[in-house]
């Protein structure tokens, strides 16, 4: 049944007003065009984790934050979005939270307006799923399920949290050393400063020697998106981070 929902949501089809400050006569307010982008779990999945064998997944998770603004009755917002999608109510210390089959949503207001939050936990018969799924769940489908129509959406954030250990020392290090090198591969993610221990190629093709302990960022270089490994031994966090939308700033010309 889980999985029925996250086949259906893959396949699903992809403000406030104010007075106007006012200008410079000549001086004309533009609204720049927003910053925009998309991804899918699957796709995300297999960058930074593309080599489960020798590993027991702990915890994991996917999640899109939505930044609203402006000042409205959230609660009652949110209790209208989750009757439209037959989302179950939840207890909650504050604003408002709901189940729909395994996810999980949050709505809660703040002085300048509300964020909503819809996530999803991911295990090992979660992943399995994603890498064999050709239509993958979309950053774009998960935004359905959050307000968006008669709001003002400042930022959407998609967040993919992975936490992971190894059988072995070297089976650690051999997978965050692998994840590196394919990302830098592929020409599309910059890699930052990296850690002392971090040994060059070996001259037989091998990937070179891993610190026990580092972490390491990398940056798309389209997109933005900023990915973390970090490892403790035989234990590794590998999180993706990418700014689906951002609202811009009016510009005057």
């Amino acid at each position: 049944m889980r999985w029925v929902l996250l086949t259906v949501l893959g396949l699903a089809s992809c403000s406030r007003c104010t007075t106007p400050a006012p200008v410079d006569a000549g001086v004309v307010a533009v609204a720049a065009a927003p910053k925009t982008f998309s991804t899918d779990l699957r796709t995300v999945l297999l960058t930074i984790f593309p080599e489960y064998r020798g590993t027991n997944v702990k915890s994991g998770v996917a999640r899109l934050t939505r930044t609203l603004e402006g000042k409205a009755d959230w609660n009652a917002k949110a209790r209208e979005l989750f009757a439209k999608n037959r989302i179950t109510e939840t207890p909650a210390e504050q604003g408002v939270e709901g189940t729909l089959d395994l996810y999980r949503f949050r709505i809660l207001p703040s002085p300048e307006g509300a964020t909503a939050i819809v996530e999803m936990p991911v295990d090992g018969d979660t992943l399995g799923r994603l890498y064999s799924n050709p239509a993958s769940l979309s950053t774009s489908h998960l935004g359905l399920y959050l307000p968006r129509e008669n709001v003002t959406i400042a930022r959407d954030v998609f967040d993919f949290r992975l936490e992971y250990e190894a059988v072995t020392l070297r089976r650690a290090a051999f997978l965050t050393r692998q994840v590196v090198e394919l990302m830098q591969g592929n020409g599309q993610w910059t890699l930052g400063a990296v850690p002392e221990g971090w040994g060059p190629r070996q001259s037989d093709g091998g990937l070179g020697e891993v610190p026990e302990h580092f972490s390491v960022k990398l940056t798309g270089v389209v997109d933005g998106a900023v990915v973390t490994v970090s490892r403790d031994g035989q234990n590794v966090t590998v999180e993706y981070r990418l700014t689906t939308f951002q609202r811009a700033a009016r510009q005057e010309q």
